[in-house]
């Protein structure tokens, strides 16, 4: 195992396979790979009925691509046999079906139509026809495709891959934001990597809901790009800290800018706003997201760059953070986001 500051291999033998680039991690802010052969034992005759027999509903290209994978350690071959696991149980109304070719960011139950039973399902193919095992805790992880394929390659691999969703109630929320009722836009919210997802409901008992509109309450689009942020500002209190072995105080973050915001529907009372912020980029005192606001299956808003500034040093750190237009059209030196 090798990170920051130690030199790698210059050669690689020829009985490690390595999983690119799924097999990095982040160890205190160092970028750490870990390398461990992988044998080339042959299936016996018994395993391969076995096995054939639990992918007797998957295609011929999945079952070829799992014996490669098995008897050869082929790992171009593990991607299309995930997939094709996974695409033997989808609902037949499911779309698409090629799995290969969608988003890794694709959800296995909102988007393919998965439910909690036939994930598990899913699972115990996986697990007799890959040669892994995944526990209970470890399953209430894998929610896309990117997140299934990284996670059964760094199994397979021997990276240690550490559980990376952390959920957050209401209450641990508000001890974690500066931001308080009456101004606070997150019932619930999980980090997952470099992505922060987060709900709120609106209530329709809002006290700007009074003015906006008579007889026609709509949540106003500043407000839904304020949840937005805020989800972005528990992102960053959470864990720039970890990753870049920064402290600072909640106090300590600002909203800096906003590029490309975009407005597709009205929130109503009732209406849930799922929000999720991914991080584009990283660096002290900076950090920005595209972010995205959905109810139901129908897109509220978006915005292609949200970008914080955080840390003790705000006034030097906004003042050239970014040329795009911030939300009161002033220098970045507003209140929390």
């Amino acid at each position: 195992m090798w990170g920051t500051g130690t030199a790698a291999p210059s050669k690689i033998p020829p009985y490690v396979r390595i999983w690119e680039p799924l097999n990095f991690l982040h160890n205190g802010g160092k970028r750490v790979i870990s390398i461990q052969p992988m044998t080339t034992t042959q299936l016996t005759p018994q395993q391969t009925t076995e096995i054939t027999k639990t992918l007797k509903r998957c295609s011929p290209e999945t079952i070829e691509a799992v014996f490669r994978f098995r008897n050869e350690q082929d790992f171009q071959a593990l991607q299309t046999a995930i997939c094709g696991i996974i695409e033997r149980f989808l609902p037949a109304h499911s779309s698409p079906t090629n799995l290969i070719a969608v988003p890794d960011e694709t959800r296995l139950m909102e988007d393919l139509g998965l439910d909690s039973l036939t994930m598990l399902e899913m699972v115990f193919v996986i697990e007799e026809a890959l040669g892994v095992h995944i526990e209970n805790d470890e399953l209430r992880q894998l929610r896309t495709i990117g997140r299934v394929k990284r996670f059964i390659a760094d199994k397979i691999a021997g990276v240690q891959t550490p559980l990376l969703i952390q959920k957050l109630t209401r209450d641990r929320i508000l001890q974690v934001l500066p931001q308080q009722p009456p101004f606070f836009f997150l019932d619930e919210a999980e980090i997952d990597g470099d992505t922060v997802r987060a709900a709120y409901v609106v209530k329709g008992n809002e006290s700007f809901l009074d003015g906006h509109f008579k007889n026609n309450p709509v949540m106003p689009a500043s407000i839904v790009f304020e949840a937005l942020g805020q989800a972005a500002c528990l992102w960053v209190l959470e864990t720039v800290p970890k990753r870049l072995g920064l402290q600072f105080q909640a106090g300590e973050i600002l909203f800096a800018s906003m590029d490309g915001a975009h407005f597709h529907r009205r929130a109503k009372p009732g209406d849930r706003l799922e929000m999720e912020q991914k991080l584009i980029k990283l660096r002290a005192p900076l950090a920005s997201f595209e972010g995205v606001v959905m109810v139901g299956k129908e897109k509220l808003a978006y915005v292609e760059q949200m970008t914080l500034v955080f840390g003790d040093n705000l006034a030097s750190a906004s003042s050239g953070s970014s040329s795009g237009t911030t939300m009161n059209g002033q220098a970045p030196s507003a209140p929390p986001v």
